[in-house]
């Protein structure tokens, strides 16, 4: 066989044997005295089985997901304004989708942060706006460690499209292993038309959904 193409055949048996051998964590983050879901609570998963770590936001039912994570012993952080940070260890994975329930307590009133300020945008409605549409950019550019794994997916990415167009305050709500900060420095750089509310344009929190898929 010629050299190339054994490159590429390893290549390739190393990508389909990552995607077989991955699993996927999938829980909810509640109040530990409600037991009510927390939305925006950051799930950030580390483990020597991963190089560097993987992150997650809760949605509206207090839901995240993380795929393409290795078989290994992990550990968790768990974050939310105005509750205490929760670290639990010795989460096991084996190549298979877990599912957890994460319960985090309020922090003392004493050390609660004090609120931000609040953001001017407003939620995006699809039946009273028009979506921001895209005039230029890049596409992601995807990462060798994620070429090198076969990383491929949705990611949903939470962000602020301003009336001139321009896309700020991203946070990744489903991300895919090393392909996060790509996708985010593109978005970053994008120009759009903006939202428009009552034939006006409006600062608007905008989700993208985009979809990955490997170079060929």
């Amino acid at each position: 066989m010629h050299r190339g193409a054994l490159l590429a055949a390893l290549l390739g048996l190393s990508a389909g044997a990552f995607a077989q051998a991955a699993g996927s964590l999938t829980g909810v983050v509640v109040d530990a005295a409600t037991q009510a879901p927390l939305s925006d609570a950051t799930v950030t998963a580390h483990s020597p089985a991963l190089l560097g770590e993987q992150s997650a936001v809760t949605d509206r039912e207090g839901a995240f997901e993380m795929t393409f994570l290795p078989p290994g012993t992990y550990g968790l952080v768990v974050k939310h304004d105005g509750y205490q940070t929760f670290s639990p260890e010795g989460l096991t994975l084996k190549g298979r989708k877990v599912r957890i329930k994460l319960s985090i307590a309020a922090a003392p009133a004493a050390a609660a942060a004090p609120s931000a300020p609040a953001e001017s945008a407003v939620e995006f409605n699809d039946a009273t706006m028009s979506a921001p549409t895209m005039v230029s950019g890049p596409a992601p550019e995807y990462s060798q460690d994620a070429i090198d794994r076969g990383v491929e997916g949705v990611m949903s990415v939470r962000c602020v499209v301003t009336v001139e167009g321009r896309v700020r305050n991203c946070k990744v709500l489903k991300g895919l292993p090393f392909m996060n900060q790509p996708v985010l420095d593109a978005l970053e750089r994008r120009k759009y038309k903006p939202a428009m509310a009552s034939g006006k344009p409006v600062d608007v929190f905008y989700t993208f959904n985009i979809k990955l898929k490997l170079p060929q």
